[in-house]
């Protein structure tokens, strides 16, 4: 069955708890020493989401994947101003790994694109830990440049 792909559902309290999950999870496969979100947490995040997307779609647009009905990935985006300029940032991305190899992400990414754009969005700007090589990949191979640095020093 081919993969269907659409905005998620702010109506629908168990398709957002999904959502919520996989956006956790994007943190958790690129950060050593994660540490998961309460249940309280990921209550607050999900009303979060709801309120953007009732209130202001135009500045925020929530994408799943979906495979015989279950969800298998998701982008998670926001219009902002960088640099002068309207952006859409990539606040998560993530998919599951049995389901990595098949496109979604890049599909994800693409259908990305193309909202940022109606929205009048000048670049796509996303974060990557310098780990996370697949990534860095995909990034590059759909024509993303570095464009800053992110430096970080433990005070511990």
């Amino acid at each position: 069955m081919a993969i269907g792909y659409r905005p998620i559902d702010p109506q629908d309290l168990a398709e957002v708890h999904a959502f919520t999950l996989f956006c956790e999870n994007s943190r958790r496969d690129s950060t050593e020493g994660y540490i998961p979100d309460s249940d309280d947490e990921r209550q607050k995040i999900g009303e979060e989401i709801v309120a953007q997307l009732t209130l202001d779609a135009s500045k925020h647009h929530c994408l799943a994947a979906f495979d015989e009905g279950a969800m298998i990935g998701v982008i998670r985006l926001h219009m902002m101003t960088l640099d002068n300029l309207p952006a859409c940032h990539v606040r998560a991305l993530w998919v599951h790994p049995d389901q990595r190899g098949r496109g979604v992400a890049t599909r994800l990414k693409e259908l990305a694109e193309t909202w940022a754009r109606a929205q009048g969005s000048a670049f796509m700007d996303a974060n990557v830990r310098v780990t996370n090589e697949r990534m860095i990949a995909l990034n590059t191979r759909m024509g993303y440049e570095v464009a800053r640095l992110n430096f970080r020093k433990r005070l511990d």
